[in-house]
């Protein structure tokens, strides 16, 4: 990674477009891990994506004083319009998938199905929200240089609900949405409502969408985290 993607990235997370205080913040702070690979929807990216996202689980502090993300951004494809975007974002995920499922099984208490309200997507057996933005999105405020996959965690979120904190943060960035765009977010009138995998790409669904992503059988059900039995 090139300290000019680095920057890049800095330049879109702290401008003025950019509607998540809580991630601007916790990039000021530190607190987001940043890595960049070549080709989003690819074998490769999703090899050193399972590995670099271990080592994030691993050492992340999920307070609710400090928000944490992890962000992967990806030198190519650029450019492509919205649905071909939502096509590689499921690609990538189901190929970082299969490169975890050799050593995590899914997060315990959240459902592998990505039709159930229940589901959250699962790396190194942590349960993560994944937002999806690129140059093209109808939303000006999620319009970085490189195609962007952010990682954050629900266990996060709890925590930030138990703190009574997150209605009010919630608030500050539909109020930022509205600014800059006029209206908010028609993907945050979905939430806690209907399978989140529904909101990662940024796409609207019609009422029948059927998301591509399909965990394997033996972990269908949630387990234990962690590498399974020899």
């Amino acid at each position: 990674m090139t300290v000019d993607v680095t920057d890049e990235v800095e330049r879109f997370i702290l401008g003025d477009r950019f509607a998540c205080l809580a991630g601007r913040s916790a990039w000021r702070k530190g607190g987001i891990t940043h890595r960049h690979y070549d080709l989003m929807g690819s074998d490769d990216s999703a090899r050193l994506m399972a590995l670099d996202l271990a080592d994030f689980v691993d050492s992340a502090d999920w307070s609710h004083r400090s928000f944490t993300s992890f962000i992967a951004t990806f030198e190519r494809p650029r450019g492509v319009d919205e649905l071909r975007f939502e096509e590689l974002l499921w690609e990538q995920l189901q190929l970082l998938h299969e490169q975890d499922s050799r050593s995590y099984r899914w997060a315990e208490g959240r459902s592998s199905d990505p039709q159930a309200e229940e589901f959250a997507y699962s790396v190194a057996g942590h349960p993560f929200f994944v937002i999806g933005l690129h140059e093209t999105h109808r939303r000006w405020g999620r319009r970085p240089p490189f195609p962007m996959l952010a990682f954050n965690s629900h266990e996060q979120f709890d925590r930030i609900k138990g703190a009574k904190m997150w209605d009010r943060l919630a608030e500050k960035i539909r109020k930022q949405d509205i600014q800059l765009q006029g209206d908010i977010n028609p993907n945050l009138l979905e939430y806690e409502e209907l399978s989140e995998a529904r909101r990662y790409s940024g796409r609207p669904k019609p009422a029948d969408w059927q998301c591509p992503f399909a965990a394997h059988e033996g972990e269908r059900e949630p387990a234990l985290t962690g590498p399974p039995p020899a």
